[in-house]
């Protein structure tokens, strides 16, 4: 197993999974606060860890719907700006 500085050890290539048990996509990036989930070639979502509920297997789980998606990291980024 990788050892990993962030704490949530080993997130990239994980299926995340939202709340309603669909598969959001994979992430593909991993930075302080957030990650980087791809869902198809062309679409990539920022999402905050903090949005992590648990792990089941290789899997995260997200405390989500799949169609809020958009919404989360929406909402994440206003506390950026």
């Amino acid at each position: 197993m990788q050892e990993c500085d962030d704490g949530l050890c080993c997130l990239i290539n994980r299926k995340v999974i939202s709340s309603d048990l669909q598969e959001v996509g994979h992430i593909v990036a991993s930075g302080e606060e957030s990650f980087i989930i791809s869902r198809g070639s062309d679409n990539h979502y920022r999402i905050p860890k903090s949005r992590v509920e648990r792990f089941r297997g290789n899997d995260v789980l997200v405390d989500f719907h799949l169609n809020d998606l958009l919404l989360v990291e929406l909402a994440s980024l206003s506390y950026i700006l």
